[in-house]
């Protein structure tokens, strides 16, 4: 019997019996075990009852109950590497899965043990652990290997590109798990998608990278030859290939740019454009800026959608020292969209560094917090408001 019992039987929370005759029913014998499901059965608590409701979620949306019979349907909700669906037991212990192109990865958490990770190869195995687990039994199969050391093996700010790799790494049957602000379990990378692996498949993994470049290479060649022939269709169905390929190359953007400027997509331009602008940002250096900036002015009057332009020539004007041109464009990003928060943020600052309004200090910045309350900003920003 367990070392652990400190308390009477009738004394103890549902929850504490219940654990008694689940998940820690080994460290108890059958006459204690008895006691405490009489004690629940006086208490009219029904164990089938209680593990019949399951709390799930897909993704990053609220929190759902289903019955228990339903749970491995929702399996088949798991469309692309980034998609995980989170179960809850009653003891609020969280049972995540991914699911590649041959196995499933698997997460678990509680607050005791924190994480631990593993690769389920059947279905059915997925399921009796599954099971085992929202009903608060041994759900852990001995056979199954815990991941104990993970390493990233590419991150990016595309999540085209992370598919692209993850697509290449099925078909060279290697298990991974693709990393996204879906999935809890890793989320401190420095870019919002990546691919981290057991240590032991990274040797297998970079020949993957190895076909990416002979991908890459083949779709220049291809370019070249539409080039040749000036075939503004195949170059643009090319480019886009690129882009999962090499997300990075700001020049494939402003090549893409160009050629939706000739065909007069001006959103779509405008849009290329600026990603090949923050892609040159992010590098610390941007060529031919005032070409962006005359560019997205000439074609502000022709594209529906103005935000993404506004924010980008606020930035240049930024970059370039010119602080109230910077500020006007916020402004007119907030004239479109009064819940903008990088406008707001960035208008906040503005009024506390260059002029002694304090009251548009306080609305711009308390704005911020309301629309971004978790944001990493908020401590200083608050300082500020505290000290106005």
């Amino acid at each position: 019997m367990s070392e652990d019992i400190i308390k009477p039987i009738d004394v103890m929370t549902n929850d504490e019996l219940i654990s008694v005759l689940t998940v820690k029913k080994e460290n108890y014998n059958d006459d204690y075990r008895t006691k405490v499901a009489d004690e629940l059965t006086k208490r009219g608590v029904n164990l089938e009852e209680k593990f019949k409701i399951v709390r799930y979620k897909l993704n990053l949306q609220d929190i759902k109950e289903i019955d228990v019979a339903e749970v491995i349907e929702k399996i088949s909700l798991l469309n692309n590497p980034f998609d995980v669906i989170y179960f809850i037991n009653y003891m609020n212990e969280h049972f995540a899965i991914q699911k590649n192109e041959s196995v499933y990865v698997i997460h678990h958490h509680c607050l005791k043990s924190g994480f631990s990770s593993f690769f389920l190869e059947e279905e059915a195995e997925l399921k009796s652990s599954l099971q085992n687990f929202l009903t608060n039994n041994s759900w852990l199969q001995e056979e199954t290997e815990v991941i104990e050391h993970w390493e990233t093996f590419a991150e990016s700010t595309s999540s085209d590109y992370i598919l692209r790799l993850a697509h290449l790494m099925n078909e060279s049957d290697i298990a991974y798990c693709a990393n996204s602000v879906q999935m809890v379990r890793f989320n401190s990378f420095k870019s919002p998608y990546s691919i981290v692996l057991p240590v032991e498949e990274l040797p297998e993994a970079n020949k993957v990278l190895e076909k990416l470049d002979e991908i890459k290479d083949s779709l220049h060649k291809k370019l070249e030859e539409a080039e040749s022939k000036e075939d503004v269709d195949l170059q643009l169905e090319l480019l886009i290939k690129l882009e999962s390929v090499t997300p990075e190359d700001s020049l494939v953007y402003y090549n893409k740019a160009q050629l939706l400027d000739e065909k007069g997509d001006y959103q779509n331009a405008s849009d290329a454009l600026i990603e090949s602008f923050n892609i040159e940002m992010s590098n610390g250096a941007v060529d031919d800026i005032e070409d962006i900036e005359n560019y997205l002015v000439s074609i502000l009057d022709k594209i529906e959608n103005k935000l993404n332009s506004l924010h980008c020539l606020a930035t240049i004007f930024a970059f370039k020292g010119d602080v109230e041109n910077s500020y006007g464009y916020y402004k007119k990003i907030i004239d479109l969209d009064e819940n903008d928060a990088m406008a707001h943020l960035h208008l906040g600052h503005h009024y506390y560094s260059h002029t002694e309004d304090d009251n548009r200090v306080k609305i711009h910045f308390n704005k911020y917090i309301e629309l971004e309350p978790e944001s990493e900003e908020r401590e200083s920003i608050e300082e500020i408001l505290n000290n106005l």
